[in-house]
């Protein structure tokens, strides 16, 4: 969106018609965002409906914010697994949980997991660190380049090269089912 900087100080602003381009231009990003991880249609709306109502009601915290879209999309995984962990604490006693029914998929995930807990450990420690203060901390990249002493664009520059480290060495080493990738899609993005 070429206009955001100005729609988001806009919207500080309170400018209803700036709110309504970024939610017209978001919102159908966001829905599909969020559509490959769960088929509940009315949770995803649910989900972008709650995203933009916390929009405008913290309007002001969005100005000069670089990457809007990505932030959308960091509530929207952020809230889609509050959800997941809210429905796994309501089981009633003696229910099974959903992921004990397809015990090959939790092992597959285990593996899954695994190897990329390894290919974390084999990066380079310079963008292991920054990868792991993006995953574990959800750091912005400009808090992580503060806190390492770099420029943002080294921040992107090595959480691309660890995001594809990360891919390549699944797929060399890796026998994974689609499914799984998107579970973990979910974890780490």
């Amino acid at each position: 969106m070429d206009n955001e900087v100005g729609l988001l100080r806009q919207l500080a602003e309170g400018d209803r018609s700036a709110y309504t381009s970024l939610y017209y231009h978001y919102q159908p990003k966001l829905y599909r965002y969020l559509l490959p991880f769960t088929a509940d249609i009315h949770l995803i709306e649910e989900i972008t409906q709650d995203i933009f109502v916390k929009v405008w009601l913290k309007r002001e915290t969005f100005v000069g914010m670089e990457r809007f879209e990505y932030y959308l999309y960091r509530m929207g995984r952020n809230r889609l697994l509050d959800i997941f962990r809210q429905q796994q604490k309501q089981l009633l006693p003696g229910e099974i949980p959903e992921s004990a029914i397809h015990p090959e998929l939790e092992q597959q995930y285990r593996e899954y997991n695994n190897l990329v807990q390894e290919a974390i450990r084999k990066m380079p420690e310079r963008r292991r660190v920054i990868f792991e203060l993006s995953t574990q901390r959800d750091m912005s990249w400009a808090e992580i380049a503060e806190n390492q002493n770099v420029s943002v664009a080294v921040v992107k520059k090595q959480l691309h090269l660890a995001s594809s480290f990360i891919r390549s060495y699944i797929r060399q080493y890796g026998d994974i089912n689609i499914t799984l990738i998107i579970l973990l899609c979910i974890i780490f993005s």
